[in-house]
């Protein structure tokens, strides 16, 4: 007999080590933020600080406002599917899409610089194909994880 209210699932425990390397992530991403903060206080060259500002906080509106409700609603509607594929092939494939399109936001601004700028060393490389090389490695990798599954044995269940 079902009840109308049944429990969360308990979250799993983590050990020691998960917890050391979460802290250490932690500290190692915290250590580069406050670098990038340093180098743009200290960078000469940075005259515009007002753009700058306003440039982080449209990147922090656009992943909010846009990109994270885009991937919550597409996973919304794509862990509904049925019939489909098990939904641990749909959340990895899932998960490889937010990397792949938070990996073309982080490139946007520089594709749709015009071109040419006064300092030719602005953007000193080619954006569009480095977004290819990116995309075409999320899918590799996505197909990667995927594949590795299934010929362990998990992707039956």
């Amino acid at each position: 007999m079902s009840t109308a209210f049944e429990p969360p699932p308990v979250a799993p425990r983590t050990g020691r080590v998960v917890t050391v390397v979460r802290l250490v992530l932690g500290a190692v991403g915290l250590a580069g933020i406050g670098w990038g903060v340093v180098g743009v206080r200290d960078d000469p060259f940075l005259r515009d600080r007002v753009g700058l500002a306003k440039w982080l906080v449209g990147g922090l509106l656009l992943h909010d406002a846009v990109f994270a409700v885009v991937v919550f609603v597409v996973g919304a509607l794509v862990m509904r599917v049925r019939p489909g594929p098990p939904a641990w092939v749909r959340r990895t494939v899932l998960g490889g899409l937010a990397v792949g399109v938070a990996g073309t936001l982080i490139a946007l601004p520089a594709l749709l610089r015009p071109l040419p700028t006064q300092n030719p060393s602005v953007l000193p490389l080619d954006y569009a194909d480095g977004l290819a090389i990116v995309w075409s490695v999320v899918v590799a990798g996505t197909a990667l994880v995927v594949g590795w599954r299934y010929a362990r044995g998990r992707g039956r269940g």
